[in-house]
């Protein structure tokens, strides 16, 4: 029996790139496997349903098309979680309707994927056009092959937090119930963070298999943040921080809450409510408080950069632009000095 793939697109005032995201898949090469897409309306606002339907009608392959519809607009969140709930495949790919696929990218990570039948996750290589390059540089397949590993590879930021461009068993997304936090913005990062709990391989490929494409309208794209983008960050956050990993990973954990967390202290501005900021305030306290407890205190005194005035280091560009080589200095330092604690 040929394997199936689950394809969920949400659609939302997406008309200027919803046409190349659905030819993209058209055109995918899929004798040795089955593919089905649904695409999740949330009541998108513009031309972007006219445009699914009329390509719908002109459509003679052998992928299965199905649509849904919110009744009102509800979010990324839960246009993938109603995907997962629908979908009939063995597995999942999520894709974002203004990103699309390289050609023949499917045939390829499943073909990886009958090759490594028990890998958990297979994750292609990604080209961001807003910074012509593509995510990481390998020229085999690297499979990780414990959890350990693969949670410590994910909090290091060796390759990008999304959801998009993997091929995960639908089964373990439902028995594991992982689903996405409704009513958040950015919500891969606690995602991402939550599913790997349970992750115990992935195997990434070399190939370029997906293309993002910088949509400056898009909501997390926002050139002006809002209250919910704060709020959203630290919600997140506070997923995280409830869920540890491995002892021996409360480094890294703690650093890779930290970057989100810094994000919604540089998305404060004069219009930030006095309920939003008091929430950042009272995360930021506890999440100080627990490193502080737990006796980091390099860590302790890295995260001070939250604070008035050591926050303004960040008006710095030099700094901005080698904060990763910083941070992963602090990473060495804290563990290198593990026995203080």
């Amino acid at each position: 029996m040929k394997m199936k793939l689950s394809i969920i697109i949400p659609i939302y005032n997406v008309e200027k790139y919803i046409q190349r995201c659905l030819e993209s898949i058209m055109t995918q090469e899929k004798s040795a496997f089955e593919i089905e897409c649904i695409l999740v309306n949330d009541s998108t606002q513009d031309n972007s349903m006219t445009i699914v339907r009329s390509m719908l009608d002109e459509y003679k392959g052998n992928i299965s098309f199905t649509i849904l519809k919110h009744e009102h607009n509800k979010g990324l969140s839960e246009a993938r979680n109603t995907g997962i709930r629908n979908a009939t495949g063995d597995f999942i790919m999520f894709i974002d309707s203004d990103d699309y696929l390289m050609p023949d990218s499917l045939s390829y990570m499943m073909h990886a994927k009958a090759q490594y039948p028990d890998v958990d996750i297979i994750i292609g290589n990604v080209y961001e056009h807003k910074y012509k390059k593509t995510q990481y540089c390998i020229k085999e397949p690297q499979l990780i092959s414990n959890g350990y590993e693969a949670r410590k590879w994910m909090l290091t930021h060796e390759f990008a937090v999304s959801s998009w461009n993997r091929i995960i068993s639908r089964q373990f997304l439902i028995n594991n119930n992982f689903f996405f936090e409704p009513n958040i913005l950015h919500e891969d990062i606690p995602w991402t963070y939550i599913l790997y709990t349970k992750v115990s391989s992935i195997l990434l490929l070399p190939k370029v298999t997906y293309s993002y494409w910088f949509n400056p309208n898009s909501i997390t794209s926002a050139s002006k943040p809002t209250d919910k983008t704060i709020e959203s960050y630290v919600r997140g956050c506070q997923l995280m921080l409830d869920i540890p990993y491995e002892k021996e990973l409360f480094v890294p954990q703690q650093l890779y809450i930290f970057r989100s967390l810094l994000n919604a202290s540089n998305a404060r501005n004069n219009n930030t409510s006095l309920k939003t900021l008091r929430l950042f305030y009272s995360f930021r306290s506890k999440f100080i408080k627990n490193n502080l407890q737990n006796g980091r205190i390099i860590l302790f005194t890295f995260f001070t950069l939250l604070y008035y005035p050591f926050n303004l280091i960040f008006t710095i560009r030099s700094f901005r632009r080698f904060y990763d080589k910083i941070s992963k200095t602090i990473e060495w330092l804290a563990s290198k000095f593990n026995f203080l604690h």
